[in-house]
């Protein structure tokens, strides 16, 4: 198999185990396995007694395959070549294409609508990740989010006809487990792309599949009607030994006091008794919300029409966006001539809508690369790849977090010494200090 080696080194920090402990677990020469230890392929054999004797699995320190990864490319026809066929409530439904994106990473879909406009399309069941969904047009569609028909959860999702059709379509994005469908809304064919990112849950989820069903279950009671700042406030403190009383005489106030803190938002005394306790305070304020009854939030054509706006030498507007899905984020952008750099915090999923556009990049080698790109093609770029947009076209810009996303941002505002950190652990080979 594939390894990371700096996977490696960094379970035998945490493990606290020496190479030279490691290869008598494992039946081998110290000398040996420090020469494995520069190879990026372990026969399987070792690589699973190495995971026994790490108590982890092989896959903890397999290689991703994208180590030095900048840009990939699917063209137009590469696209075309994924279609598969769906069927749904006894009829071909769809035909899913997906983008470019690297191996085993979220990657939006594009799908062909295909349910008639006189025929009420079933639902699904919902997923995990959240998604931003855009009409490609060239017709309009429906959308359905529910059992009962409502205006939240039965909507046209609309095509632009307009000259400025670079803004393809209607956008809306939808919380986890939604159930969806589309339908056409008449006689003209209409596609929509769908980007189901990555969910900031996934990995909690993971977690609470594996915990005893009493677990779950007291987790699930003690966060019931939110988790709301009283709920939190309950469980940090728990966690370190205090009662709301407590903490709030800790503090030289009542517990009246802070109950209405958490109520009201008082960022003074709710900063306070986090500096104090040692907890971040920001989890005690009650985040802002904008969505429909079903959790969607929804954005028109005339809404981006009015948000149009130059940006680096592009024309640009927002697509459909929520704070309670701060990593997902779409942009229409229209490319006239030779457009300024472009780097991102995550990686961005780029679909040609319009046009033979060239994207030009900075290669791991550091020289430069492009590739002219028809409608339908796309591109997948990684975080902080430095790139541009040249020519005449347009395209739909896709993100979520991966990487640097809400949650790292949140945790490296956190970290003591961030950057350090983070040049410290990038390919950190050096060993615990105990190792000879």
């Amino acid at each position: 198999m594939r390894v990371d080696n700096y996977k490696v080194m960094h379970w035998l920090n945490t493990r606290k185990m020496t190479t030279g402990q490691t290869a008598d677990a494992v039946g081998l020469d110290h000398e040996q396995l420090a020469k494995m230890m520069l190879s990026e392929e372990w026969p399987d054999e070792l690589a699973a007694a190495v995971a026994r004797a790490l108590q982890i699995t092989p896959e903890q320190f397999a290689a991703s395959g994208r180590s030095g990864l900048t840009v990939l490319v699917r063209t137009a026809q590469e696209l075309h070549d994924t279609r598969r066929p769906i069927q749904r409530d006894g009829i071909h439904f769809y035909n899913y294409y997906t983008m470019a994106a690297p191996q085993g990473a979220v990657a939006p879909v594009i799908l062909d609508i295909l349910c008639p406009a006189d025929r009420l399309p079933a639902l699904n069941n919902g997923h995990l990740e959240p998604a931003i969904t855009i009409n490609l047009g060239p017709g309009d569609i429906h959308g359905r989010w529910g059992e009962e028909l409502s205006e939240a959860t039965w909507q046209v999702i609309r095509a632009n006809a307009g000259a400025d059709n670079w803004i393809v379509g209607d956008s809306y994005v939808e919380p986890s487990y939604c159930p969806h469908t589309y339908s056409l809304a008449g006689a003209a064919p209409a596609r929509i792309v769908s980007y189901t990112g990555q969910s900031s849950l996934a990995g909690l989820m993971e977690d609470v599949n594996d915990w005893s069903d009493p677990a779950a279950h007291a987790m699930f009671g003690r966060l019931e009607e939110g988790p709301a700042p009283q709920q939190v406030a309950t469980l940090l403190l728990d966690r370190r030994g205090h009662t709301l009383e407590s903490a709030a005489a800790l503090l030289g106030a009542g517990e009246a006091d802070l109950l209405a803190a958490l109520d009201e938002g008082d960022i003074e005394l709710l900063r306070a008794l986090g500096t104090t306790l040692g907890f971040d305070y920001r989890l005690l304020i009650r985040p802002a919300t904008r969505h429909d009854a079903v959790g969607k939030t929804f954005k028109d054509i005339e809404e981006c029409r009015r948000e149009t706006r130059a940006f680096k030498g592009y024309q640009v507007t927002s697509t459909a966006s929520a704070p309670h899905l701060p990593d997902l984020t779409g942009l229409f952008m229209l490319v006239s001539g030779h457009g300024a750099n472009l780097c991102e915090p995550a990686e961005s999923h780029y679909l040609v809508t319009a046009g033979s556009p060239t994207l030009h990049w900075t290669k791991a080698d550091g020289r430069e690369e492009h590739a002219e790109l028809s409608a339908d093609a796309s591109a997948w770029v990684a975080p902080f790849v430095t790139h541009h947009w040249s020519g005449d076209g347009a395209a739909i810009k896709l993100g979520s977090g991966r990487h640097l996303g809400y949650l790292d941002l949140y945790e490296l505002t956190n970290t003591y010494a961030a950057v350090s950190t983070l040049r410290r652990g990038r390919r950190d080979n050096r060993g615990w200090g105990y190792d000879s």
